[in-house]
């Protein structure tokens, strides 16, 4: 429930600070956010904490172009239809990354599906920043960043020993829903949820430094009937100087969650653990080498009324990246990566025949990009990638990025690239029909990769040294061979079969817009608006869960003589369709959030923060879930 940091001052005194601060997602290089030549949004750990948000979808929910209408601010809930410039996550069409690795974690992030990745996928009291780039990313990432990478960045070994703690307690109300004229009450509106962390960190000595980090979260969730989620999250990570030129740093996370689903049997108990480890050898000041790996595994068991899928879904990398300044305009990357996704589950269908899923998905990639800096105002990135999938085969994806600073406050942005997203592994891999109440869907072996074209322009205005800053976007997609269920004309026991087959094909574009507005060190006002377009192109219709106009204000006032401050956030979103026929439709609606604090000393804060001030039905009473209303949850953090 924040607007994020685009590359504007908190005040004069710290515009530098905020103009210097390092992003790597977009170049995979370093810059500053000034200077980066590609569009990219951070959200820094202050924005976090002005905010009143339990999750990262809800960090990212007023980003322009950023869509949550049916997701709730709760942990355990649903995130499947998030969606960034008009397409989802859950489908893997936006690359979610944890300190730029690949993630899985089904249940726990709130997708839909054991194939499909959620953005919830960690506390938010881990998080230091998340760095997002919009448009085709694919030069850089490979599959799935057709339209955007967010980029997860957790907190750093500190500078010298410290820590915090903080304990959080919530309680709210879980709305009815009215359906064919039936009203259905769940069981028990009104409802607990829970936070709680602790970490410490700081330097073994001069060279190696390291950081522990827990947190435990629990919600009674939103569905009929009151149902227990929880996760306990640990991450541990340390960084050392071998020597002036030699740093090496290493991670290791753990998450254990079980919670409930949306049927009344429903059931999730989901381990997941990464061990990553990295190593930076720079032999001179124009060369950098980059060598880093990392073992991720997903184990998960899931049980419903219809199914039970069990097993795990594995990662396995390793890359390599080299980096020089071939002149003092010119610095060239380029980079091989080679990924294997190992799978290996079962879905136990009720009444039908196991689906069993045992796949090893290899992917071979070598990238280059070159960014070339003319007549001093001007920046040229071209880039290219080629992947080989062992199922489908090559992969060619270029791009071109182009940042001209006009003046030194005025910046234009602009990009065309090509993107690509493998088919999942639901479409591709099962070697029977899995039930999908109340039909079967058959996998299908032959698919090709979804591609698009995207282009995205776009101008940045500077005013008093940074206290305002002012943007706007112009981006469109073009979506070839999107992946649709198609009747079959069979039947499968004794239901209709769907199979999965190449057909549509799909247009976003839209306009972002954002401002913020530091109008003192203590008043600051943010507000963006975005205007979405989405069109199937092969019937005419709208895409599903859309809005098209959707705007957000964001004042936040800080009184430093008296320690205390308060922020908030009003979300206005038009209506959007909820099926592909465009015959249903969430009504246009108005969320307001509120957040007060006072701090106690120097180290210690008491916070106490309302969602949905107003108690909104979120233009939703006859969707497929039922949804949170009023929250409010106290909050007690401090420093040591």
């Amino acid at each position: 429930m924040i607007c994020p940091g685009w590359v504007a001052a908190e005040s004069s005194d710290t515009s530098v600070t905020r103009l210097d601060e390092i992003v790597v997602t977009g170049t995979r290089t370093e810059h500053t956010l000034k200077d980066v030549p590609v569009e990219t949004v951070v959200v820094t750990r202050e924005d976090i904490e002005r905010s009143t948000a339990q999750t990262v979808t809800d960090i990212l929910k007023t980003i322009p172009g950023f869509s949550t209408a049916v997701v709730d601010d709760l942990f355990g809930s649903w995130t499947a239809m998030a969606r960034m410039r008009g397409l989802n996550f859950n489908n893997g069409y936006g690359l979610v990354l944890i300190d730029g690795q690949r993630i899985h974690g089904t249940g726990q992030s709130g997708a839909h599906g054991e194939y499909a990745v959620g953005l919830n996928q960690i506390p938010v009291s881990m998080i230091d920043r998340i760095e997002v780039v919009k448009g085709p990313g694919s030069v850089l990432y490979g599959s799935d960043a057709m339209v955007g990478v967010i980029n997860i960045i957790t907190r750093n070994s500190p500078a010298q020993d410290s820590g915090g703690a903080g304990v959080a307690y919530g309680w709210y109300d879980v709305k009815e829903r009215v359906n064919n004229g039936v009203t259905t009450k769940p069981t028990d509106e009104d409802r607990n949820q829970s936070e709680a962390y602790v970490y410490y960190g700081g330097r073994i000595s001069e060279q190696t430094g390291y950081l522990i980090h827990y947190t435990h979260e629990y919600s009674e969730s939103n569905y009929i009937n009151p149902g227990d989620n929880n996760r306990d999250s640990v991450m541990a990570k340390f960084d050392t100087r071998l020597s002036d030129q030699v740093d090496f740093w290493g991670k290791g996370e753990l998450s254990k969650f079980d919670g409930v689903g949306y049927g009344a049997t429903s059931t999730f108990v989901e381990n997941c653990y990464r061990l990553s480890a990295g190593m930076t050898w720079k032999p001179s000041t124009d060369h950098i080498v980059n060598l880093k790996g990392y073992h991720y595994v997903d184990d998960f068991d899931n049980e419903s009324s219809t199914s039970h899928p069990h097993g795990n879904i594995n990662y396995d990398q390793i890359e390599v990246q080299y980096t020089t300044n071939l002149t003092a305009n010119q610095l060239v990357t380029a980079g091989a990566e080679f990924q294997r996704q190992t799978i290996d589950y079962v879905i136990d269908n009720t009444g039908s025949a196991r689906t069993t899923v045992l796949e090893d998905v290899d992917t071979i990639s070598v990238y280059l990009q070159d960014e070339l800096t003319l007549f001093e105002d001007l920046v040229v990135v071209p880039g290219v990638r080629y992947d080989n999938h062992s199922t489908f085969g090559d992969s060619f994806n270029p791009k071109i990025s182009l940042m001209y600073r006009l003046l030194d406050a005025t910046t234009f942005r602009g990009s065309v690239g090509k993107s690509f997203k493998s088919p999942t592994i639901r479409q591709l891999y099962y070697d029977v029909p899995y039930y999908h109440s109340p039909f079967y869907m058959k996998s299908n072996p032959d698919l090709d990769p979804e591609t698009s074209i995207g282009y995205q322009f776009g101008v940045e205005q500077w005013f008093y040294d940074g206290r305002i800053v002012l943007n706007a976007t112009y981006y469109r997609n073009d979506v070839k061979d999107m992946v649709v269920t198609d009747v079959s004309g069979e039947t499968y026991n004794g239901a209709e079969l769907y199979v999965y087959r190449n057909v549509e094909e799909a247009m976003t574009q839209g306009i972002e817009c954002s401002a913020r507005m530091q109008f003192s060190p203590s008043f600051l006002v943010q507000a963006s608006y975005a205007y979405s377009d989405t069109e199937n192109k092969e019937t005419g219709m709208e895409l599903t869960l859309v809005p098209e106009h959707e705007f957000n204000l964001m004042p936040s006032y800080d009184y430093d003589p008296l320690g205390v401050g308060i922020s908030a956030t009003l979300s206005w979103l038009s209506k959007q369709y909820t099926d592909s026929a465009n015959t249903t439709e969430l009504d246009s609606y108005m969320v307001v959030d509120a957040k007060v604090y006072k701090k106690l000393g120097s180290n210690a804060k008491l916070s106490f923060e309302a969602d949905n001030l107003f108690d909104s039905d979120k233009g939703d009473k006859t969707y497929y879930f039922y949804r949170t209303g009023r929250t409010f949850t106290l909050k007690l953090d401090f420093a040591f």
